[in-house]
């Protein structure tokens, strides 16, 4: 007979094992005190429990509910280091001793039943980038799915709208339509055919508070600009 513990990640309700519940505890303590004085802690923190939790999420399914330890050592050996945390192996050694017998059979080679599913690349799966694409992201998808510049991508776009008369425009639409959004962290590493690790979650927070910092000063300028052109006129 195994404990079970019930933990709240990203809003959802997981059952762990207890040895899996204390090393990803562990883990993300260990997160939060590295990223204390990052100025994006918060928003890192929270996107390292989404990536956790889908990470879960792969774990389980309809006749598997709990996260094992072994999982758990698996799920932070893939999302690795947070900065300042001393090195990917200290980790992996801290989360396999913290998750038990189970865990270090698996760090020392022995893979766990279901295993194989995980290991090595994970599966690219086609899904729409919204938030790197110009209309819906089913172009960003595709390139993402086949590794190729999206530029190219969206270059046979148009030719197809010009060649079959806009009938185009219908097949995109369907696919606006049929394939699904990846918004997560893991669903976008996903997408790509990569395993989400600490690091890129870690620059996407960059990359999006660059994004707002260059939308807030371009906005100033902009209210600058037309202050200028107001009183300007007036004189």
């Amino acid at each position: 007979m195994r404990k079970v513990t019930l933990v709240s990640l990203s809003g959802n309700t997981y059952q762990l094992e207890d040895g899996a519940h204390e090393a990803l505890a562990a883990y993300l303590e260990r997160a939060s005190r590295a990223l204390a004085a990052n100025p994006d802690r918060a928003e890192i923190l929270a996107d390292l429990e989404q990536a956790i939790a889908d990470k879960c999420d792969s774990f389980l399914g309809k006749h598997k509910t709990v996260i094992v330890a072994a999982e758990a050592a698996q799920i932070i050996r893939e999302m690795g280091p947070v900065q300042g945390n001393g090195g990917e192996d200290a980790d992996a050694a801290q989360a396999s001793a913290t998750a038990g017998p189970e865990a270090q059979g698996e760090a020392s080679g022995a893979a766990p039943a279901g295993a194989g599913l995980h290991a090595g690349r994970p599966r690219r799966r086609l899904m729409r980038l919204p938030g790197e694409g110009m209309m819906g992201g089913v172009c960003s998808g595709i390139a993402a799915y086949f590794d190729v510049d999206v530029v190219w991508v969206r270059l046979a776009f148009v030719l197809m709208l010009f060649m079959t008369g806009g009938f185009w425009f219908v097949a995109w639409l369907a696919m606006l339509i049929v394939m699904p959004a990846a918004r997560t962290p893991e669903q976008i590493a996903s997408a790509r055919g990569e395993a989400l690790s600490a690091r890129e979650v870690m620059d996407m927070a960059k990359r999006k508070s660059a994004d707002l910092g260059k939308a807030a000063a371009s906005g100033l300028r902009d209210a600058q600009r037309n202050l200028r052109e107001t009183f300007g006129s007036r004189g």
